[in-house]
């Protein structure tokens, strides 16, 4: 399966070069198989299990990878913002090394926990969300990069409005995912928010997101949106990673992702 991995990734990133290269049909093709290949892993897991891959980091990073695909359908085919191309299979690339590295579980099951009808519309409006999110902080460090080592020839408020574009995609699939969470919640737990360490990262992230929109809608506070971004952007990994990877931060709740 790692094999099937891996020529995602290396097509991901041959879609990435034949796209600095002027070869942008090419490019879309080895994006699309990409993608393909990403969403036969996903199919084949699940299948194999007879439930959503979704239980352990790896299997999250494959879908993290395949989301680059809906995301694509949503910006460039749904908004017309096709000059961000390159950043789609990059995107779809990143989480793919992550699974490459994490250890794949040949079997697995779903904790009682996850037994729910609510388990993977929750998880796909965050995957989603995450990996729009990740594109709009590639977007966030190349508009960095190129104000201040660029030669000033490259519109950067490009860049900073395609972000704004993305995160205003991402930011309500965020919101369904913490409103699904808690109705989900309520029905294993009998309780909607227990300020679990996941629980309220995830509420910190989706706040500090807020805090993005807010500063892009007030001119006073305009200056601040990319700092408020970037802070968004690291709260997010540790909501995603750092709370199921360090045992300090560790989620007791839940701790099956």
């Amino acid at each position: 399966m790692k094999a099937l991995i891996g020529m995602a990734l290396i097509l991901h990133m041959l879609a990435l070069l034949l796209r600095f290269l002027r070869r942008p049909r090419l490019g879309f093709v080895s994006f699309m198989a990409a993608s393909v290949i990403c969403l036969v892993v996903v199919g084949m897991d699940w299948a194999a299990a007879g439930q959503p891959p979704f239980s352990s980091m790896h299997h999250v990073m494959v879908v993290l990878g395949a989301c680059a695909l809906p995301a694509y359908a949503l910006l460039v085919l749904g908004r017309g913002l096709t000059w961000m191309t390159p950043a789609f299979p990059l995107a779809g690339a990143i989480p793919l090394v992550m699974a490459i590295i994490f250890r794949r579980d040949e079997a697995w099951h779903l904790a009682p926990a996850l037994q729910s009808p609510w388990f993977v519309p929750h998880v796909i409006a965050y995957m989603v969300s995450y990996s729009l999110a990740l594109m709009a902080f590639l977007l966030l460090v190349t508009g960095f990069v190129r104000k201040n080592f660029g030669d000033g020839t490259f519109d950067v408020g490009k860049l900073e409005t395609g972000s704004y574009e993305i995160l205003s995609v991402s930011f309500p699939l965020m919101t369904f995912g913490i409103l699904s969470g808690a109705l989900w919640a309520n029905q294993i737990w009998g309780d909607y928010w227990s300020w679990d360490s996941k629980e309220t990262w995830s509420l910190i992230t989706w706040f500090l997101y807020l805090c993005y929109f807010h500063c892009r809608k007030h001119g006073k506070l305009r200056k601040h949106a990319n700092l408020a971004h970037a802070l968004a952007f690291l709260a997010m990994l540790t909501t995603f990673l750092l709370v199921n990877l360090l045992p300090k931060l560790a989620s007791k709740l839940h701790s099956y992702v």
